[in-house]
């Protein structure tokens, strides 16, 4: 059973969205935001504590679109 302060939680988790949907929403590939991120272009990725994959809220989707003039 999931404790109370723990089960607030988990309802208040926003979507996660991975690399393939950064890939969409920008129109651009992988390789491409990899090399932005290297060269500072944009911030770096949250990481799933778990698998190490970088994932965006919607928050941050809209930000990257407005920082790389993708609107």
């Amino acid at each position: 059973m999931i404790k109370r302060e723990n089960h607030d939680k988990v309802l208040n988790m926003e979507k996660r969205y991975f690399i393939e949907d950064v890939e969409k929403e920008l129109c651009i590939t992988r390789r491409t935001y990899y090399n932005w991120e290297k060269a500072g272009k944009v911030p770096k990725a949250k990481r799933d504590p778990m698998n190490g994959y970088r994932y965006w809220t919607m928050k941050d989707l809209r930000k990257l679109k407005k920082r790389t003039g993708r609107q």
